[in-house]
């Protein structure tokens, strides 16, 4: 953060100068201390599932029920005191430094058979419905990440309840691996999904039906853990998933 802010009227103010350069998740736990702090406790009704921006800003709100507003000011203070910006023109050099260095690692067999094994590990313990085991799987401070709504879980904490709202909606669910690709950043998999769809889950109202859909999941590697710091997940969810399940479309410009 270029300068120290101390009071939380001047860190306010420095996020409105600078939202441009914040990334999407950081603005949204901003903006629940921010609510929690002006607003105490999520209150009012909660946005229907078709207003996925709205809801996904109430859950964040609501997730910190309970917290004082000293407590969610200070979290808001700490969080803007350390701050990265990500830089706007930058040279070629700077923007693909991170995956520069990614791609420089170097192949080791014994790391490999670690990655592939604590995967392994992590999917068992995914079809057992066994959170524990999962948990054994992830960093401290790993992230669950929905990028295309804008949702994160944090924390082990956070990861549970990802897994316990996947499995409320889905209690049946099984994944089927499609493709995986193993290397020193972590493992990325593509999967056939097919669950009964029993509660609301994110963008989706339950339909009680039997649906199918495809995934893609990222699993960075923690090489000095050697655990996985999260999970990075998209949906497959086009036009003709909902038109084939009598949903209707949360976004007007989604294609076939």
């Amino acid at each position: 953060m270029e300068e120290k802010k101390d009071t939380f009227e001047e860190c306010c103010q420095f996020v409105t100068d600078n939202t441009e350069k914040i990334d999407q998740t950081i603005l949204l736990k901003l903006y629940s201390y921010y609510k929690q702090v002006t607003k105490g406790d999520a209150s009012g009704g909660r946005p229907g599932v078709f207003n996925m921006r709205a809801r996904a800003k109430y859950e964040e709100w609501e997730s910190l029920s309970g917290i004082t507003k000293e407590e969610a000011k200070q979290k808001y203070i700490d969080l803007v005191q350390n701050l990265t910006f990500t830089h706007i023109n930058t040279s070629f050099e700077d923007k693909h430094s991170l995956a520069k260095e990614m791609l420089n690692k170097e192949l080791n067999l014994e790391e490999y058979e670690e990655i592939k094994n604590l995967w392994k590990a992590h999917s068992i313990a995914e079809d057992n419905r066994d959170i524990n085991g999962l948990m054994a799987t992830l960093t401290e401070d790993c992230r669950y990440e929905i990028p295309q709504i804008g949702k994160v879980y944090y924390d082990k904490e956070g990861a549970a309840q990802f897994y316990n709202d996947l499995l409320g909606a889905f209690p049946d669910i099984d994944f089927r691996l499609m493709q995986i690709y193993i290397g020193p950043q972590g493992v990325v998999e593509e999967a056939k999904v097919k669950a009964t769809h029993e509660k609301d889950w994110l963008v989706l109202p339950a339909t009680g039906k039997e649906v199918e859909f495809e995934t893609a999941i990222f699993f960075p590697w923690d090489s000095k853990v050697k655990k996985f710091k999260g999970e990075r997940v998209y949906f497959n969810f086009d036009r003709k998933f909902y038109r084939k399940y009598g949903m209707a479309p949360p976004f007007p410009e989604l294609k076939d």
